[in-house]
Order: structure tokens, then C-alpha cells, then sequence
């Protein structure tokens, strides 16, 4: 699952291959990322299209449109009733998710698209449209799914307006754009307001979104997520969360304010030690976190909290530090204002709406990074533990069913990209501790694979064959941790072109595994090393090349992320504890894609001698399935490359072979060990 994160005025966001994630206006790319053609190339150097800003009628029809004029027409005529001329609909929820819950898919509703990164604005006069913003992962599934009534507009590239830019060309001054304060990052919101005011025009600050007049019950919206919340419990978690709240206060008194507001939902849950349902792939519960030196509050739907979960807050006649006060989810607004009148400086976190921003008066405001962020992407060592031994259980469910996969595709029984899907599911959810999918599954054959984002359809779905690539990029929840892992396969006769791509896409994954490297190397720094061997060539992919996994929490959990070319972001350093994903990728338009993903940990290393006396780390490889040994050109490798190859298939036999051995899985053990020989070159 691959990842590139961009740094709007100070906030991050993930716009990734596999990312679910927010779109940003393209006016601070194109400013500080697109400034000559080689940049260029480098985010687009796999990818062709149509120029931005076309309508969708002008592609051809494809059977995945739905018709949204009803919904366009009832929108509009609600946005004259208010007197907006505009209105922008964000993917976003109220805590600024990468995943969002059913219920909060607003944009998805009114523009028929389903990719998780996008921005919708509605102009209310239908002849002078609307428009969608996403990203280079999404453009042909945005041209599969918008109907004639959208122009799709390719964000990240030059020529495309920003999202002021735009209406600004369309309305005159005076007009009212409307949006939700609730959705909107509030740094993108002031960048939005600054622009249109330029333009005359005013951004107007609502906290409620005019899509929930229209998407109603009656109209299919789901139910508001009310899931019971439930205890993660310390054999899993490695921490009390009483010891993690005081980690917290220590860290504000360093920064020398008085509170702060945890609204990021992986935040929320790791603190607590608490875990939920709320989010599709994620064990997360919608909630937030207010914490000074007296006192912790969460605010959650109160019938959400179960008997176990008050007594593991310790809520009932909850009145010193050590206990956890609830409250209701929509209090946290009357709460704020009046706490904020008796102190001087809150911390708001970067990524926080600009509605919740705007609660805190400026001259109390302190905006910068969650002091959470790095203490919950260093793991301890119950939750290192526990996600390398979840992995050990993804490549038993992942052998058993790529056995099988190839075994019957060659035989000539049908598969396809839907089948693929549901049973890599059906065989991870027979693995101890499992709860489901991490994310989407990728499964993705032939040219399907070539869109870094594809998941399967009805409407798109292909068959897996002797004639095409595969890849799978897959995932799971496990109580003890989370998984992410990709694999790129061909069952027939694959060309010396498709070879060569698989292997030196291979060789960028190995260079990082093998990497050894002192303290004080940013995330930023080893992005080249994955790329290194498509550049030799010309080749390159338009996505970040690795992204953090949190421990039974979130796929992408940021930073750390592997990308140098991101506005603004100045890198996170590599520490001992940290899980990062190695995913360097290919995609040929038309023909296929393929991806090589594991999962590392950095760790302490040994070396021979010691520069200037500083620490050094190295990667310590945590997926265990095999590689393709018959789309390997060992010619290409380099003698390391070789023996590393040599080493990680000789770990697969010893930690895999008994797990399989011990579940009676045959059929994968036997597969393993077909693709884990020791490779030697021809002479």
C-alpha cells in the first residue's frame, strides 16, 4: 500500500496509492513542487490522461455512473434558499479521517464518486457546473464514476485551478461560498478564506453541512456509527493508559501550556487504551480528548461506553487526575469555551477543523504537532512483539491462499479480481486474533493494476489468467497489530519487459532493507534508494514509497513516510521502534502494475567502527511471503541484493515453515518452499 504525503501550509496529508486520504487545492504543489519538468516527471512519469478540467462526458460512458442531476437539482435549490452561490463538500468527518465512516460520506453521495480522497464544489447555477478535485490515484476511477453533470479536475497537476481559483473564475464578487467548518482542516479553511477574500467573496463559517438536509434516512443514509466501545486490553496495548496520560502532561509542561485537544481518532483510542467500530477497517471509535494536569475528559455518544469500559476509565464519581470524566460527544464546544476563560495556553493540534481551532481564542492558541504523534509511532515492546507475530499469521493466510490461487489458475479454474478478494478474507479470518481487513483489498489484474488505486468492482472486475500480471495488496487487523503487505504475480509467460520491471522494482525494496544508517536520517532521506534502479532507466512512480502502520490502529499511521518530494514536509527521524512500509512500485497504462510491500522495523545495528560516536540502526524485515523467483532477472542484482534475497527466503522457510506446519497447511508449505531455493546466477 504505498504512500505520498504532501505538506499544505503546515498540515499532512496523504494523498497515496493505497492512502484513504484528503486532496489538497494544488495552489501550494504547483508553487513549491512543480517548478521545471523533471518534477514533473517524477509525479507523473507513469501516468497519462486527458487535460484537467474536462467535462466527463467528453471520456465515453461507462456502466459505474449513477445519475446525479436529482441530487444536484435539490442541492442547488437548497443552496439558493441559504443565498450560496457555492459550496464546497470535503471527504472529511469532524475529526479530519483518512477512513471515513458510511454515515459521513457526504461528497461520495452528492458526486457518485467513491474514492476516498476528493473535494466537491456545486455552483448553484447548473450551467456554470460542478466540480471534483482528487488525486493521480483516482483519475481513471473519477472518469469511471462522475456523470456529464462534473468536471473532474486533476489536482497535483500544472493547469489545474485551485479550488478558489476556480470558483473565483466562475462567481463575481459578493458571492457566499459555503462549506463546513466541522470537515475543513483549519489551515486549509484560512487558506481558502484568504483567497476568496481576495477575489471579494466570502468563505462562510457554518457548522453544519447542507448535504444532511438532502441525505437523509428516507434517502439510504446509513445510521450514525453507535458501535459499543471496548478495552484493548494491556497484554495487547504494553501500557496502562494512566502512564500514557502522564506522558502527556510531561510533555505539556515542557511546552509550557495548560491542555489540549486530541481529536485524531487513532490518537483518541491508542490513549485510552480503548478500541471501537465506528470506522470500516478501523478499530477506532469517534470520540474526543481533552487532558490538562486535573483533569482527562472524553467526549463520546454515552451509549457507546460500556460497564467495561467505565471501569476501566474509572468514570463513576470520576474527581481527581486519575480518572477519565465522559461526557457527550456534542458538549465538547460549550465545554471548551468555558474552560478556556480560567487558562492561558492550549495546544491545538495541526490537524484539527477549523471549527474546533476557532473555539480557542488566538491569544490562548497554541497551534502545533500532538505530542501523542511521536509518542505513539515509537512501539514498546508488547506492541513490537505483537506485530511481528501478527505478520507471522498474515503470511500463513497469504501462502495458503496464493498456493491455491496459482494452483487452480494453471489447472484453468476460474478466478477473478472479486473471488481473490473475498477469499484472502475468508482465509485471514481463520488466523488467531484476527478482525478483519486493514483496508480495501487491492486485487488487481492485467491494466487494472496500472491505477496505484485500484480496487475491484462488479463493473470493473477482471479474471485472474495465465496471461496477465497480479498483484495483491492486502491487510489485516489483528488484536495484536496491524498488517500491510503486497505481492506481484504471473501464473504464465510474462515478457522480458515485465521481468525486468518486476526486478527492479524488487531491487528498490532491497536496497532499504539492507540499509544501515546513523541517527538523525529522516524518513525524506531513503526515498531515492527505492527509485534508484527505475531512474537508471528513465522509470519512475508517481507516489510515496512507504508510510507508518500503527499497532491494531490505522493502516497509514503518519509520519513516518517515505517521500522526498512533498511541499514543505522537512522529514521525521528514523528511530528504533518504528514501523514503516518498503513499497517502491511500476505502472504501465494499459498493461499492468506491480508492487513489491513489506512491513520493517527499525532497530539498533552494530557496526564496525563509529563516526563522530553516534547510534546506528537498520531495518529488520517483518513480512515473510516469497518473492517470484521465475520474474527474477538475477543478472540485474548486485552480490548483496543476491545474498539479502538468499537470507530473507532462507527467514521465510524457518518462521513460516513450522507456522504451516503446525496449522496443517500442506498446500502452502509445499508452495514455500517451491519459491524460497537458494538462487544462484547461470554462468
Amino acid at each position: 500500500m504505498q504512500c505520498v504525503v504532501l505538506l499544505m501550509l503546515g498540515i499532512y496529508v496523504s494523498i497515496s496509492g493505497t492512502a484513504r486520504a484528503r486532496s489538497v487545492s494544488t495552489y501550494e504543489l504547483s508553487k513549491n513542487v512543480h517548478n521545471g519538468t523533471q518534477k514533473k516527471q517524477i509525479m507523473f512519469a507513469c501516468l497519462e490522461g486527458e487535460s484537467t478540467g474536462t467535462r466527463v462526458e467528453d471520456r465515453g460512458q461507462f456502466s459505474m455512473r449513477a445519475d446525479t442531476s436529482l441530487k444536484l437539482k435539490r442541492f442547488r435549490e437548497l443552496m439558493a434558499q441559504n443565498n450560496y452561490q457555492a459550496y464546497i463538500i470535503p471527504t472529511d468527518d469532524e475529526h479530519q479521517s483518512e477512513y471515513i465512516s458510511n454515515y459521513d460520506k457526504r461528497r461520495q453521495y452528492v458526486s457518485g464518486f467513491t474514492g476516498t480522497a476528493g473535494t466537491a464544489v456545486v455552483l448553484v447555477n447548473d450551467s456554470d457546473g460542478a466540480a471534483l478535485w482528487t488525486d493521480s490515484r483516482y483519475f481513471l476511477q473519477a472518469q469511471q464514476e462522475l456523470d456529464s453533470n462534473w468536471i473532474m479536475m486533476k489536482d497535483f497537476t500544472p493547469g489545474t485551478p485551485s479550488i478558489p481559483q476556480w470558483i473565483s473564475s466562475k462567481l463575481s464578487s459578493g458571492s457566499r461560498v459555503g462549506t463546513d467548518s466541522r470537515l475543513i482542516n483549519h489551515r486549509r479553511w484560512l487558506f481558502w478564506k484568504h483567497e476568496l477574500v481576495r477575489s471579494g467573496m466570502e468563505l462562510v463559517d457554518e457548522h453544519f453541512s447542507l448535504v444532511d438536509k438532502i441525505w437523509t434516512e428516507a434517502e439510504g443514509r446509513p445510521a450514525k456509527p453507535n458501535f459499543p466501545i471496548f478495552v484493548h486490553r494491556l497484554e495487547f496495548a504494553g501500557k496502562r493508559w494512566e502512564d500514557k496520560v502522564e506522558d502527556v502532561r510531561e510533555k505539556l509542561k515542557e511546552e509550557g501550556v495548560e491542555g489540549t485537544i486530541i481529536t485524531a481518532l487513532d490518537n483518541v483510542a491508542w490513549l485510552l487504551n480503548l478500541r471501537g467500530n465506528d470506522i470500516p477497517y478501523n478499530p477506532l471509535f469517534k470520540g474526543y480528548i481533552f487532558v490538562t494536569e486535573d483533569i482527562v475528559r472524553l467526549y463520546v455518544q454515552s451509549h457507546q461506553v460500556t460497564l467495561e469500559v467505565q471501569d476501566h476509565l474509572r468514570t463513576n464519581g470520576c474527581n481527581n487526575k486519575n480518572c477519565v470524566q465522559v461526557l457527550e460527544y456534542d458538549h465538547l464546544a460549550e465545554d471548551l469555551r468555558n474552560f478556556v476563560q480560567h487558562v492561558n495556553k492550549i495546544l491545538v493540534p495541526e490537524h484539527v477543523s477549523y471549527f474546533i481551532y476557532n473555539l480557542i481564542p488566538e491569544v490562548k492558541r497554541i497551534v502545533g504537532e500532538s505530542p501523542l504523534i511521536s509518542m505513539k509511532i515509537v512501539k514498546n515492546p508488547t506492541e513490537i512483539k505483537g506485530m511481528i507475530n501478527a505478520h507471522i499469521r498474515e503470511a500463513v493466510a497469504l501462502a495458503d491462499f496464493l498456493s491455491l490461487l496459482e494452483e487452480q489458475v494453471k489447472a484453468g479454474i476460474p478466478w477473478d479480481e472479486l473471488k481473490a478478494s473475498a477469499t484472502i478474507a475468508e482465509f485471514r479470518g481463520e488466523q488467531k486474533l484476527n478482525r478483519g481487513d486493514s483496508f480495501e483489498t487491492i486485487s488487481a489484474s492485467g491494466p487494472n493494476a496500472a491505477g496505484p488505486h485500484y480496487t475491484p468492482k462488479p463493473a470493473t472486475n477482471r479474471p485472474i489468467d495465465k496471461d496477465h500480471m497480479y498483484m495483491l495488496d492486502t491487510g489485516g487487523q489483528y488484536l495484536d497489530g496491524t498488517t500491510d503487505i503486497t505481492r506481484t504475480v504471473h501464473f504464465g509467460n510474462p515478457t522480458d519487459f515485465e521481468k525486468e520491471m518486476y526486478t527492479r522494482v524488487l531491487m528498490g525494496n532491497i536496497n532499504l532493507a539492507m540499509l544501515v544508517f546513523p541517527d538523525g536520517v529522516r524518513d525524506t532521506d531513503v526515498d531515492v534508494l527505492l527509485r534508484l534502479h527505475l531512474y537508471e532507466i528513465g522509470l519512475d512512480y508517481p507516489h510515496g514509497s512507504g508510510h507508518g502502520v500503527g499497532s491494531f490502529l490505522t493502516i497509514h499511521e503518519f509520519p513516518p513516510r517515505i517521500e522526498y518530494y512533498s511541499s514543505g514536509y522537512r522529514g521525521t527521524k528514523l528511530k528504533p521502534g518504528m514501523f514503516l512500509t518498503d513499497e517502491p512500485s511500476f505502472y504501465k497504462e494499459g498493461s499492468f502494475g506491480l508492487r513489491h510491500e513489506n512491513l520493517l522495523l527499525v532497530t539498533e545495528a552494530t557496526t564496525e567502527h563509529n563516526f563522530q560516536k553516534k547510534n546506528y540502526y537498520k531495518f529488520q524485515t517483518v513480512s515473510y511471503v516469497p518473492f517470484e523467483p521465475d520474474m527474477i532477472k538475477l543478472e540485474l542484482l548486485n552480490d548483496k541484493q543476491l545474498q539479502w534475497l538468499n537470507n530473507y527466503n532462507t527467514d521465510i522457510r524457518r518462521i513460516i515453515g513450522p507456522a504451516l506446519r503446525q496449522q496443517g497447511k500442506s498446500r502452502a508449505l509445499n508452495w514455500v518452499i517451491r519459491k524460497t531455493f537458494n538462487l544462484t546466477r547461470s554462468c
